[in-house]
């Protein structure tokens, strides 16, 4: 399904330019053809049949052959007696091998198992990763177009406030020196804009490459995102902190390599402690008898063969082998320890997501009182200006303040959005 989603979204961007994409979609297509993901999941894959391999070392191996053996010439018998002779023999068979170490091979396959499963875990870390970053990328392109409109609006306004002045100008009643000013303001306003459209342009050429898109996709961003969206609210950080360590891929990854080494450093202990197995079965034909002048070809009869055998091997990768115990216990401390520092790390994105995500809802609040400020300011400078009690310099202060106050909002918001997602994504969700 999201494969063909972005198939649809890139043939539209063939014969649409520019192409709105909004928060939604963009967290479908995130997935639906990135190449890292997929190259988690093809570890996974090969993790998984690694697995699946391990358990079938328990299956015997079955063989089905036939043969033919001549002899001539000299040949000794069993009493040390040599003489001529000439034979041959052919055999039709199958047969069943069996060659077990139970504990290497149980302990081998518990210990892919877990790896496995934390290949798969990673593989979802992966996938929620670049959702992730491609979310920021996203809301980044946001703020930047969102902040780009905001100039264009001051522009406007500026340039519609410098007709008024030309035509004052030329009436007498203001001076050049304030209509020079306002231009100069406009020239400003410009060359944000400029600025802005490069910094749209970079965003979403950053957008275009984590979705995989073509890079000279002319991304633009929907508009109606441009709002808080509280995801995480009503949970403490303590408790958010122990949903994280219940949910996180990394934690769960971390605990079956955990697991997989605990496995390893029992096959290091018990296995050798357990017998091999080896064992055979054959059945079939054998025939044969004198060659040349006596050369026969029937003399044909069934024939079987068993054999079983218990055996323990001593020295290295057997028992008594204090290294590869060692080794073991090293390797499984060293899981436990990892596993530790994930969790600690963990707990630090819980809480760093929730002071940011706290800071830019404080912010945005703050930001609303500056706008509803610079508004009024912006009125009554106005006012001032018609009726000649103030100056133009009051005016384009208010308006510059104005401007500043609404981009500072959009940044907020952008932060507490993005906050946000960090945060649901430090805790699992």
């Amino acid at each position: 399904m999201k494969l063909a989603l972005s198939f649809l979204f890139i043939a539209t961007l063939a014969h649409a330019d520019p192409a709105f994409v909004d928060l939604r979609t963009v967290m479908k297509l995130a997935g639906a053809n990135n190449d890292e993901i997929q190259l988690a999941r093809a570890k996974h894959d090969e993790a998984v049949a690694e697995s699946k391999q391990a358990w079938q070392r328990f299956w015997p191996a079955l063989s089905l052959g036939a043969g033919y053996r001549g002899h001539d010439g000299r040949l000794q018998d069993i009493a040390g007696n040599v003489f001529n002779a000439n034979k041959q023999q052919y055999n039709v068979g199958t047969g069943v091998m069996i060659d077990w170490s139970p504990g290497d091979i149980y302990y081998a396959a518990l210990a892919a198992k877990q790896k496995a499963l934390a290949a798969e875990h990673l593989a979802e870390k992966a996938r929620i990763d670049i959702v992730t970053q491609s979310v920021e990328r996203y809301y980044d392109l946001l703020a930047a177009e969102a902040s780009m409109v905001i100039i264009e609006d001051d522009l406007q306004l500026t340039e519609d406030y410098a007709k008024q002045l030309e035509g004052a100008v030329t009436a007498g009643t203001a001076f050049r020196a304030d209509l020079l000013r306002v231009k100069s303001q406009i020239s400003r306003a410009k060359l944000a804009i400029r600025q802005g459209e490069e910094a749209r342009d970079l965003g979403a050429a950053r957008l275009a490459e984590i979705l995989r898109l073509t890079p000279d996709a002319a991304l633009r961003p929907a508009k109606s995102d441009l709002v808080p969206v509280k995801m995480m609210s009503g949970k403490g950080v303590a408790t958010m902190i122990s949903l994280a360590q219940q949910h996180r891929p990394e934690i769960q990854a971390a605990q079956a390599i955990h697991s997989s080494m605990d496995a390893e450093k029992d096959r290091a202990r018990i296995a050798p402690m357990i017998p091999s197995v080896q064992a055979g079965y054959t059945m079939g034909g054998f025939g044969g008898g004198p060659g040349v002048g006596g050369q026969q070809w029937g003399n044909f009869g069934r024939q079987q063969d068993f054999y079983l055998g218990l055996g323990w091997k001593i020295g290295p990768g057997g028992l008594f082998d204090s290294q590869r115990q060692n080794i073991a216990n090293a390797r499984e401390e060293g899981a436990s320890l990892q596993t530790s520092q994930v969790r600690a790390a963990i707990g630090r994105e819980v809480v760093e997501a929730a002071t940011r995500s706290q800071s830019a809802n404080d912010q945005i609040k703050i930001n609303d009182e500056a706008v509803d400020a610079a508004e009024e300011m912006t009125k009554l400078a106005k006012e001032r200006q018609a009726s000649q009690i103030g100056v133009v310099l009051e005016y384009l202060l208010a308006r510059e303040e104005l401007t500043r106050a609404r981009q500072s909002r959009v940044k907020a918001v952008t932060d507490f959005n993005k906050a946000q997602h960090a945060l649901k994504r430090a805790v699992g969700k």
